[in-house]
């Protein structure tokens, strides 16, 4: 990974050598374009714990936009794709869950028997490493009380956030 980096990194400066050395000149908006590419290509350290702080917090404020809108599917993808994120619902019983959504659906059932039933982030694994993923999973469980004081878990909003997107959002406080 670092090779390909280091690679980007010597063909952005030999594009510029080339490009300055021919005797032309960048324009305003090439300029903004090269800057652009070479902050995306910024090398930055930060600590697990943030990067899942961060995705939680940015779960959390995809999750409020989409109850903004009552979670019509138009206007929830129109925010997915803003927030560079794939959303689903799944219901509670339904096969069409993936494994970790439904887990995630069999541990709010138990959570709400013991009334634990917050949000959650979850690290999708990529692999067999410990520390090897490359996704963010965001989830909220939707609640209806029952009339004898328990609670009915209806099903699941899944929020899914690509782990480079949310270091690139990274603002350090």
């Amino acid at each position: 990974m670092i090779e390909s980096i280091l690679g980007m990194r010597i063909a952005t400066i030999i594009f510029v050598l080339i490009v300055t050395g021919c005797g032309g000149t960048l324009s305003d908006e090439q300029r903004k374009k090269l800057r652009e590419g070479m902050e995306d290509q910024e090398i930055r350290m930060i600590p697990d714990a943030e990067i899942v702080t961060t995705s939680l917090e940015k779960g959390r404020l995809i999750f409020a936009a989409l109850e903004k809108v009552a979670f019509d599917s138009v206007k929830s993808d129109s925010i997915a794709g803003l927030h560079k994120a794939r959303v689903r619902w799944i219901r509670a019983g339904s096969a069409g869950g993936k494994e970790v959504e439904n887990q995630l659906i069999q541990a709010y059932v138990i959570g709400a028997e013991t009334g634990s039933t917050q949000d959650n982030i979850q690290k999708v694994r990529k692999g067999s490493g410990s520390e090897l993923y490359d996704t963010l999973l965001y989830s909220r469980p939707v609640l209806t009380p029952l009339p004898d004081g328990a609670v009915n878990v209806e099903g699941v909003w899944s929020i899914y956030m690509a782990k480079k997107d949310i270091v690139k959002g990274y603002k350090r406080n």
